[in-house]
């Protein structure tokens, strides 16, 4: 049973994927992904800027965030970005928009202080210090760095479809790979 097991999750990892559909880099538009990553530093220029109070600050940055989450989306329906792409930057305004949501009674703090600390340990490989100034910066550090891989992921789909087909050439087995080269011929 165990056997069954085991060889069932070796074929699942190794060999299906390569029969999977896997998104075409030259169909994800550069440029909107960067106009897409540009459009955050807005957010922050607003906030450094400031002016106005706090709370017309914060309203200014929402109606910016569902701005550009209207843009993402229209684009992901366009298929200039792919959906990889999409789930990250969506986490990234969500995360932006729970760092200035006003929550005066603590009534979201345990779902904020949980979404952050997932962030920051998936984006930086760090325990989350969870308020504080230390946590801001934490955040802020944690935000710059998914921009970063957002645009180190959008710079590289080349790179990334290349070794995505080494790999599965690795794994496939002499049958799988005659199978899939057959497969590939009738469709041509």
């Amino acid at each position: 049973m165990r056997k069954t097991i085991l060889l069932s999750i070796i074929i699942a990892v190794f060999i299906v994927p390569i029969f999977a559909e896997e998104s075409d880099p030259a169909v994800f538009d550069k440029k909107v992904g960067t106009a897409l990553l540009d459009s955050i530093a807005v957010v922050f220029h607003d906030l450094a800027i400031g002016g106005d109070s706090k709370d017309a600050v914060v309203k200014r940055i929402e109606e910016f965030l569902i701005k550009i989450m209207t843009d993402a989306k229209k684009a992901k329906a366009q298929g200039q970005i792919d959906g990889a792409f999409y789930a990250r930057y969506a986490r990234l305004l969500a995360i932006i928009k729970l760092s200035l949501a006003p929550d005066p009674g603590g009534i979201l703090v345990p779902i904020i202080n949980e979404e952050m600390r997932r962030f920051v340990n998936e984006v930086l490989g760090e325990e989350w210090k969870g308020s504080g100034p230390g946590a801001i910066g934490q955040v802020a550090n944690a935000i710059a760095d998914e921009i970063v891989n957002l645009q180190l992921y959008m710079d590289n789909l080349e790179v990334k479809a290349k070794l995505r087909k080494e790999w599965e050439e690795k794994f496939a087995a002499p049958e799988l790979k005659k199978k899939k080269e057959l497969t590939e011929a009738e469709i041509k």
